[in-house]
Order: C-alpha cells, then sequence, then structure tokens
C-alpha cells in the first residue's frame, strides 16, 4: 500500500512541474503524515531557496511569472499535502531543481552594470537623541557573482534639517573598504558583510523622527566603474521645542503668517512741544489678505532719556496711566487707528524721539505672533529770549549825528537761536543790521549798533529795536524792543 501511495505521489510532482498546475489527491485514511511544524519547516526552507535566486540572479521577467507560477502551486501543495516528512522534502528538491533549469535557460547574461553593493537586513535602525554622539554604521554585502574592488564611500552631507541631523564637521569624510567578496547565497553574504562606521553628533536643533542618511559609493567590478547611493535611516529624538520631522511642509499647506505694519501716525496738535499735551493717533494695518488677526495688543513704549538709572525717564507718559491699547480683531487687509493722550516731559532737548510698538496677536488658529514698528515723534522747545537795558550814547543828536546803542540778548530757553539779527525800525533815525549768529541756549548775544539821525523827532524819542532769530527748520520770529 505504501509503495503505491508512493508511486502516486511521485505521478502527482511530475504532473505539477510539466502542467504548472496543483493537483491535490486524496490521501488513504490511517497513512501516516508529516505534522504541520514539520511542512510549515519545508515550505520556509523553499521560500529561502526561492528569494536568493531571485537575488542572486539576472532573470526576466518573463521567466519570473513562470517561476512564480510553479512556486506558487508547490506552496500551497505543501501546505495541505499528507505525506511523510522525507517525501515532502523529495518533492521540495525536486521543485529546486525545476526552478534551477528555469534560470539555466533564461538566455540573459547576469549584467555586469548592475549594482549589487547593498545593506544587510541584519543592523537595526538606530536611535540617537540630540545633542549626544552616535555610531552610524553601514553593514555592505555583495551580492554579485564576482569580487567588488576599491570601495569609496562618502556619506552625503547636507546642510538641510530634514535631510542631515548632525553637526557638520568637515566638507569630506570618505571611507575605503579593499575588497568585499562574493556570495552565493544571502545567508552567505551576511558571514562576507564589511562594516564601516562613522561618529557624529547630532545637532541640538534636530527634530525629532525619521532620518534617511544617503551615502555615494564609487567601486570597480570586473574591472568596470560603478556608482551607487546607498540609502539607510536613523531614529532621532529631538527636543520637544523643535518640533517632529515633516511639520514644516504640513504648516506650509496653512494659511501664510498674517503680518501687521504700522502705516502711519498723525498728532494733534501738529507741532507738538515740550512739557505740552498732544493726542498720538496711531494706523496699523492687516497685511494678510486671508487671515484675519484677533486679541490684539498694543502697548506703547517711548525712548528712555536720562545718563543713570536714578534719572532715566521715559520721554512721553501716556496721561491715563497705561500704554496699552487693545482690538479684539482686525479682518484681512483693514486699517485700524488707535489714539492716545500722551505727556511731553518739559526738559527734553529739542530732536525727533522714538516710539515703539509691541504688538501681539493670534490667527484664526490661535497661533500667537509678536512684531515690533517704530515711529518718530519730533519734539519742539519754544524759544524764549529776553533783552537787558540799552545804553544809549549819547542818548540826545542832531540830525546828521550818530549814537551808539548797546544792549544783550539772553537766550532764556533750551534750544538754539540760529541767525540772530538785530536791526532798527523809526522814521527818524536810520541803521545797518548786527548780526549776532546762533545763541545756544543760556547764553548772550551782546549787540553795538551804530545809528545816525535823519529828521527830528517830534514825540517821545522812541525807537523799536527788532530781534529776528530762526528756528532749525528755518523759519523767522520777530523779537521788538522799544
Amino acid at each position: 500500500m505504501k509503495r503505491l501511495k508512493k508511486l502516486l505521489v511521485m505521478a502527482m510532482m511530475a504532473l505539477l512541474l510539466c502542467s504548472n498546475v496543483t493537483t491535490v489527491l486524496a490521501d488513504e485514511t490511517g497513512y501516516e503524515a508529516a505534522s504541520d511544524e514539520a511542512r510549515d519547516r519545508i515550505r520556509g526552507s523553499l521560500n529561502r531557496y526561492y528569494s536568493d535566486l531571485k537575488m542572486i540572479n539576472k532573470i526576466s521577467d518573463e521567466t519570473i511569472k513562470k517561476m512564480d507560477k510553479i512556486y506558487n502551486s508547490a506552496m500551497n501543495y505543501l501546505k495541505g499535502a499528507n505525506l511523510s516528512e522525507s517525501e515532502l522534502k523529495s518533492y521540495e528538491s525536486q521543485v529546486r531543481g525545476y526552478l534551477d533549469n528555469y534560470v539555466k535557460d533564461d538566455k540573459l547574461e547576469f549584467g555586469s552594470t548592475e549594482k549589487f553593493l547593498m545593506l544587510s537586513n541584519e543592523v537595526p535602525i538606530q536611535t540617537a537623541e540630540y545633542n549626544q554622539q552616535t555610531f552610524v554604521v553601514l553593514s555592505l554585502i555583495n551580492l554579485g557573482k564576482s569580487d567588488i574592488k576599491d570601495v569609496v564611500i562618502t556619506p552625503s552631507v547636507s546642510s538641510e534639517e530634514d535631510k542631515w541631523p548632525f553637526v557638520i564637521q568637515q566638507a569630506y569624510d570618505a571611507q575605503c573598504i579593499p575588497l568585499i567578496q562574493p556570495a552565493s547565497s544571502t545567508a552567505d553574504a551576511f558571514t562576507k558583510r564589511m562594516d564601516i562606521g562613522w561618529m557624529y553628533t547630532v545637532k541640538e536643533d534636530a527634530k525629532s523622527g525619521c532620518y534617511p542618511l544617503t551615502f555615494h559609493a564609487q567601486y570597480y567590478q570586473d574591472d568596470k566603474f560603478t556608482e551607487t547611493d546607498i540609502t539607510t535611516y536613523i531614529n532621532i529624538i529631538g527636543n520637544p521645542e523643535n518640533g517632529k520631522l515633516g511639520e514644516d511642509s504640513k504648516e506650509d499647506e496653512k494659511k501664510s503668517k498674517p503680518r501687521i505694519i504700522v502705516t502711519g501716525y498723525t498728532t494733534s496738535p501738529e507741532t507738538i512741544f515740550a512739557g505740552s499735551v498732544f493726542d498720538l493717533t496711531v494706523k496699523v494695518q492687516n497685511t494678510s489678505k486671508e487671515t484675519a488677526v484677533q486679541n490684539v495688543l498694543f502697548n506703547l513704549e517711548a525712548t528712555v532719556e536720562g545718563n543713570d538709572s536714578t534719572a532715566a525717564y521715559a520721554a512721553f507718559l501716556p496721561t491715563s496711566g497705561s500704554s496699552a491699547v487693545y482690538a479684539e480683531s482686525i479682518a484681512p487687509g483693514q486699517t485700524y487707528e488707535m489714539t492716545i493722550e500722551m505727556e511731553v516731559k518739559s526738559d527734553l532737548a529739542q530732536k525727533p524721539y522714538v516710539l515703539t510698538v509691541n504688538m501681539q496677536y493670534e490667527d484664526e488658529d490661535c497661533a500667537e505672533y509678536s512684531d515690533t514698528a517704530k515711529v518718530s515723534i519730533p519734539i519742539k522747545q519754544e524759544a524764549k529770549i529776553d533783552t537787558g537795558s540799552a545804553d544809549v550814547m549819547p542818548e540826545s543828536i542832531a540830525v546828521g549825528e550818530q549814537s551808539n546803542v548797546m544792549f544783550s540778548v539772553f537766550n532764556t530757553g533750551k534750544t538754539t537761536l540760529y541767525n540772530v539779527k538785530v536791526s532798527y525800525e523809526s522814521d527818524t533815525i536810520e541803521s545797518g543790521i548786527t548780526y549776532l549768529g546762533n545763541i545756544a541756549p543760556g547764553a548772550t548775544g551782546n549787540v553795538d549798533s551804530m545809528v545816525t539821525g535823519i529828521a527830528p523827532d517830534m514825540g517821545e524819542g522812541i525807537v523799536k529795536a527788532v530781534v529776528t532769530y530762526e528756528d532749525e527748520a528755518g523759519n523767522p520770529t520777530r523779537y521788538e524792543k522799544d
């Protein structure tokens, strides 16, 4: 009976291998078959053999399709065949031979231009943390049929944060392997593998994620030069504040970042003097065409004056005591005006003073933003002058005679008087112009003029002296003294 069963099995295998059709024959009840564990072991052996066969040989797609049909049929049969373990092994051996014949009959030559330098799959992906050193290992195997020689491996260093998570210490960091021997199977390739490695420091600002690391390989095989790229991976645990790899690309899909800019300002009154109170209106605009901003907080901060900490003070102070202005929202493209009453310190020098506008706001997704802008506000000091008593020698003259007039001009303000000149207005005398030049704050200009009588005075003999001066912008001012 057993002999008959063996003959049936052999006939069945012959039918399978010739027609590529799996035929499952029912076995007689009571026949002692191989265990499920044995069948799985034999199926695994055939699976590894077929995988190695395709890996280390260049086979045409048409032949692979034929081999796949035989392989799949055999695997299905081995799963349910009610045969002894030795009979299953014999069947596996015949299937292997049949697959080998397909490879031999394939007329495509084993190409010398193919790339056979690969990474071993026995090395797991490493994990490294930011600011720490890690050793990146490449475990290289040769899946060809000839030696791979003079291998030069160079890391493809990149400054892009999503491609290279390590500190760049040198521009070129190549390593060499003299020889990698060929392998007859993947198991043999693992025993002949060659390992090389690099020590790197993970960047402080590296993001968390799995990074691809690309290495460029150059080598000779059968006296022909070949180049290829080899890619491995590493898991980086970055500082949580730096985010995760790939988040930037997601953010790019969001709306653009809204920005608020200061478009201008006005004051009331237009000219501001030290020691005065004025209304400041600042105009801001949401430049985004799509995104509204909300919870907008403006804080106006004036320039700090003074030479030491005890004398330091802000040039402008809000009369209400608070320099903050709140806006609930500003629509896309909308202009918003805020007005605040400010008081100017009385002892400021005449010059422009910077007012900083600090802005904090959120977009529609409650993402927080901040920005600053500056405006320049010119402050004027009111010009103040006074004169001393005049000395007239002689006090009375006849027509055609001259008299000497002398008096002092005092700059009692806190701004410079520019182009100070003195002239006299009267129908009884004539004179030239006395030029005093510029008079600094607190300084004195002395007038020494000669006047000539041209007509008798029938009145009280009062002559009007006119003092004129200019400010920084060249605007003239007139001061009269009798």
